[in-house]
């Protein structure tokens, strides 16, 4: 097919990619700012220009074909080719600039990462950030986002890491509770306690401790259960009990000694630790302003110690 065929599918095989990527038509008509049946078109015109089926569609669910996988294929390395020549005409340029889309854990946003933003976006005016805060993991590809910040001992395979700083759990009280309640001096000694729990699932009640090769698991009560990191924190400053917190939440009240930290010698087990993680697609170019947010980062690690 000569170049002045092809020119016109460029745009077609981009739709495609979208509708894979998103795994439905009504999905990529909305990230596109269409309608759905002008996305079903398109995907017609590409399949009877290459008089091929690229896509079985049922009421329920829709797959690629096998001529289809292979046609998608080809037409992601055509899209990500064609991003590295719009960040390469970039390059160049003293200010970074052009758009930076960013998702984290709420948690971690508000209390760590907003306030770099501001000061990223302070030094780099001409950089158009865009924000994503969701507690799930949200894949980069699919949702059209260039950096993934994280909490996780596990980063995801395929996807460039960059270690901004470790996260532990910690578990504290106010002074005034602990002064009232008594200090727990192993794991056991917690049943005698109000624990403020996640509450997410039925482990969250069940405690679990590491000190060298010793283990211990405690099931704990309390009259106050919440998934919510500052809510807990704010029932602890309020002499409720003792919980446990990612340490960029807690970390200001224990140094300036509104909270203590309760069995400081015990590694708490659970979820929402490990190393905060910036994670991206790999390419053959990282566009400037995604990695001047990445160095800007790397050069405030820890970012636990960013905490307010």
């Amino acid at each position: 097919m000569d170049t002045n065929k092809l020119l016109p599918l460029l745009s077609e095989m981009g739709t495609f990619v979208k509708v894979v990527e998103l795994g439905s038509f009504s999905k990529a008509a909305e990230n596109l700012g269409t309608a759905p049946s002008s996305v079903s078109r398109t995907i017609s015109r590409l399949e009877n220009t290459l008089e091929i089926s690229l896509l079985q569609r049922t009421t329920r669910q829709m797959s690629l074909t096998p001529e289809g996988e292979a046609v998608f294929a080809l037409c992601r390395e055509m899209l990500q080719a064609a991003n590295l020549a719009v960040a390469a005409a970039y390059a160049d340029k003293q200010a970074l600039s052009g758009s930076l889309r960013v998702a984290a854990p709420k948690a971690l946003s508000k209390q760590v990462l907003m306030p770099l933003v501001f000061e990223f976006m302070r030094i780099h005016p001409q950089v158009q950030v865009h924000m994503k805060v969701e507690d799930h993991f949200v894949d980069p590809v699919s949702n059209d986002v260039d950096v993934v910040i994280h909490i996780t001992q596990t980063p995801i395979l395929g996807l460039v890491a960059r270690s901004l700083g470790p996260c532990r759990m910690r578990l504290c009280a106010s002074s005034r509770y602990i002064e009232q309640n008594g200090m727990p001096q192993v794991p056991s000694d917690l049943n005698r306690h109000a624990c403020i729990c996640l509450g997410e699932s039925p482990k969250d009640s069940v405690w679990s401790f590491t000190k060298h090769s010793e283990k211990a698991a405690v099931n704990v009560s309390g009259h106050l259960t919440v998934n919510h990191s500052e809510i807990r924190r704010e029932a602890v400053l309020n002499h409720l009990g003792i919980s446990l917190f990612p340490d960029f939440t807690i970390q200001h009240h224990i140094a300036n000694g509104k909270v203590v930290e309760v069995l400081p010698d015990w590694q708490l087990g659970g979820r929402y630790q490990g190393d905060i993680v910036a994670q991206y697609v790999q390419s053959r170019y990282v566009p400037q302003q995604i990695k001047g947010f990445l160095d800007f980062l790397s050069d405030r690690a820890p970012l636990n110690r960013a905490s307010v």
